[in-house]
């Protein structure tokens, strides 16, 4: 249960920019939303990438989706000598294997033309084994010209959803990649993990949306935002930032109450049935999407597995998962590592 006194920050409390202390200089980053919080956690992102910054060696975030690890890699390129230098963010998922390949590594591709600035790669095993592989050898290149004194022609800051504690047999290439990384690799915490962080950055999206939507002044009620604190994220600041979204653009002035929430967050944890009473069918299709969408998660999209942890026969859960999809509620994940 979370207390009274951590759920009421004010929406009016300022928020420190983000300093990174260095051997010579203090860098101020932008208001980021992945630095907003008070955890141990947000301390320790910002020392890594405080002893980050002056090297130039590869980078690897691994945490859930929807956690800004863009952000990161940028604030990472920001804190650096070489922040005036260009930033790169490719899309892996978005992009073919093919058209990844030929914009990294092609002949006039970002690693043989690009000096001094930063690449980030959003989903590094989730990549081809053909992209993986190549992305080993440069690795490995990168590391034999710093030990002959030849400084590293740019950062590649790399994410993944693959957490190495999940290794199994079927993923050596991929897990060979994590311990290339691993002494310069951090675990990023999902927002369930550090609900001490939720009402500070609940209050920064407010104040944030707000401003881009011309309704500033609104404020979270108590319930609302103890509703909001106890919700478990699955999709961390990215479902979060859209519930909030839509939570303001319906929002009459000046307070946003729990009437405005979704369905599936606002009876999440119910104990009792509001007077106004709830529509059961939704809440139940909603409940049961999010535990089958986590099941699926958790064993990396298997469906075999997921089945088994849910009770239930895979042909019981492709039925489910198409009834999502005729109703307009597919689950959809990112590219895992099975």
């Amino acid at each position: 249960m979370i207390s009274e006194a951590v759920v009421t920050v004010p929406i009016s409390q300022p928020q420190p920019r983000p300093r990174l202390a260095e051997a010579e200089r203090v860098a101020t980053l932008p208001q980021f939303d992945c630095f907003i919080g008070v955890s141990a956690h947000l301390t320790e992102l910002k020392e890594f990438i405080s002893g980050q910054a002056a090297a130039l060696q590869p980078v690897l975030l691994i945490g859930e989706r929807g956690l800004r690890q863009e952000q990161i890699a940028r604030a990472l390129h920001l804190a650096s000598e070489h922040r005036d230098q260009p930033f790169f963010a490719v899309n892996a998922r978005a992009l073919g294997e093919d058209a990844v390949y030929q914009l990294l590594f092609g002949p006039r591709g970002m690693v043989d033309k690009m000096r001094r600035g930063a690449i980030y790669v959003n989903e590094l095993t989730g990549l081809p084994p053909l992209l993986q592989q190549r992305f080993a050898t440069y690795i490995e290149e990168q590391r034999w010209w710093a030990r002959s004194g030849r400084r590293p022609a740019q950062r590649l800051i790399f994410a993944t959803e693959y957490n190495p504690a999940s290794r199994n047999a079927e993923n050596r290439l991929a897990y060979g990649l994590i311990e290339q990384l691993r002494s310069s690799s951090f675990l990023l915490k999902p927002l369930r993990d550090r609900s001490e962080d939720l009402p500070y950055l609940i209050n920064h999206l407010v104040s944030r949306i707000a401003r881009r939507l011309g309704k500033e002044g609104r404020e979270i009620a108590n319930e609302a935002m103890r509703t909001l604190v106890e919700y478990e994220w699955e999709r961390n600041i990215d479902e979060l930032e859209s519930v909030i979204e839509s939570m303001l653009a319906n929002a009459p002035p000046p307070r946003i109450d729990e009437n405005l929430l979704p369905d599936r967050i606002r009876y999440a944890s119910l104990q009792t049935i509001p007077p106004s009473g709830i529509d059961l069918p939704t809440v139940v299709v909603d409940y049961e999407r999010r535990l089958i969408e986590t099941a699926l998660r958790q064993t990396g999209g298997n469906q075999t597995k997921a089945g088994l942890l849910l009770g239930l026969r895979v042909q019981t859960l492709n039925m489910k998962l198409k009834r999502f999809a005729e109703l307009n509620k597919p689950i959809i994940l990112s590219s895992e590592v099975d």
